[in-house]
């Protein structure tokens, strides 16, 4: 029942956000939607591109971000420690599973200095699944990218810049946060289809 009412907050969600699209240049000129969960939300007027800072990846260890270009990114910053963080880990990977990671995609970097054996035994109590995790141990990508407290989530387009961030934590599976992502996803989608003719 309650998997039920999220895809229909999803979909809702979606379907505004082509209304108000659809509807003129007001939704374009006023910028993304801010309010409720996100309301602390900040867009950038100029994007800015991300550090060429590695991080660690279970898999192939220290890697760049790059590697999702081509795809809209919901960076979250957390830690084990950190109660906010993981009050929004459940949203966070329901979000990603809405989002499907074709086009767009939750990834996580923990700040937390026990490794993968640490966070994965805490994700798998959290009973929370992410397939892109990685680990920031030393901060230099935290601080590279200008991130001072936890939790922290940035918004990056498919063209690997930063479009904008909220400091704090946010239920990101809620009407507003899927209506905020749905905003740039479209845009993402406008931008694309220009570059291509059609």
């Amino acid at each position: 029942m309650i998997r039920r009412m999220k895809v229909f907050l999803f979909a809702a969600a979606s379907a505004l956000t082509l209304v108000f699209a659809v509807s003129g240049t007001a939704t374009a000129d006023s910028g993304p939607p801010i309010e409720g969960q996100v309301q602390n939300y900040e867009p950038l007027k100029e994007r800015l591109g991300t550090p060429d800072v590695t991080v660690l990846s279970k898999a192939d260890g220290p890697v760049t971000l790059d590697q999702f270009k081509g795809k809209f990114v919901v960076l979250n910053f957390w830690a084990t420690w950190c109660g906010p963080c993981i009050r929004e880990l459940p949203s966070l990977e329901r979000l990603n599973t809405e989002l499907g990671g074709d086009k767009a995609q939750v990834v996580l970097i923990s700040q937390d200095r026990g490794g993968f054996k640490q966070t994965d035994r805490f994700l798998k109590k959290l009973k929370v699944d992410f397939p892109d995790n990685f680990i920031d141990e030393r901060l230099k990508f935290s601080r590279a990218i200008g991130v001072v407290s936890l939790p922290t989530t940035i918004l990056i387009g498919p063209d690997g810049k930063e479009v904008g961030r909220l400091v704090g934590s946010a239920e990101w599976d809620s009407p507003e946060a899927l209506a905020l992502v749905n905003w740039y996803l479209h845009e993402a989608g406008d931008s694309m289809d220009k570059k291509s003719g059609s």
